[in-house]
């Protein structure tokens, strides 16, 4: 690549990298409705024809900053050092789902705004796909004998896991007090989750 291509290229990233930090702050701020293009392109100190090069609307940007933060919730759910015990470090991803909530832009924009704006298929399209591949190891790893011989009862399952995780966020994000909410929250989702270590728990208790 020739050393022009490679400077444009670095300025384009760095111009859509401002774009989104600005774009998050004003919706964050402001609300979707509120925020205007006018507002985030002067933050950003771009002009509105870079805005319109990177993005095709205010409905585009948006979703750039919801992918953004999918994207850094996501990296927060795996664990700092590897965990030998497959439902210790599930239980560990679904408590920092739940940590997710107290973030001020992903309570706001990805939880309550984003729904409304952009619909949940499109919300969860993308983090969906990795968090479900997540969860279907997950069970394997715990029962290979179950799981790993039923894709399809795995598949089932993960997605069954996944809503419940979402439902569980969507419920503290609307709720008026998050930390006061959270245990009831936390302890009735957990006792949920405990479903997917049925097979090989119910094993284990058979008398022999």
């Amino acid at each position: 690549m020739k050393p022009g291509n490679t400077g444009r290229l670095r300025d384009a990233a760095r111009t859509r990298t401002a774009l989104l930090d600005a774009a998050r702050e004003v919706f964050l701020r402001d609300g979707y409705a509120a925020a205007a293009t006018e507002e985030i392109v002067s933050v950003a100190g771009v002009t509105r024809g870079a805005l319109y090069h990177h993005f095709a609307d205010k409905r585009d940007l948006f979703r750039g900053v919801i992918e953004r933060l999918q994207s850094e919730a996501e990296s927060s759910l795996v664990p700092a050092e590897p965990v030998e015990d497959a439902w210790e470090g599930f239980t560990q991803a679904v408590l920092a789902s739940l940590d997710a909530v107290y973030d001020p832009a992903t309570r706001r924009l990805l939880l309550i705004e984003a729904p409304a704006v952009l619909g949940w298929a499109e919300v969860r399209e993308t983090h969906r796909h990795s968090s479900l591949k997540a969860i279907e190891r997950m069970l394997v790893t715990l029962d290979p004998e179950t799981y790993e011989a039923s894709p399809t009862r795995t598949s089932v399952l993960a997605h069954l896991l996944v809503a419940a995780v979402e439902e569980a966020m969507l419920c503290l994000a609307h709720s008026d007090d998050p930390v006061r909410a959270r245990p009831t929250v936390q302890g009735e989702l957990l006792r949920l989750l405990e479903t997917a270590r049925g097979p090989a728990r119910a094993e284990e208790s058979t008398p022999q």
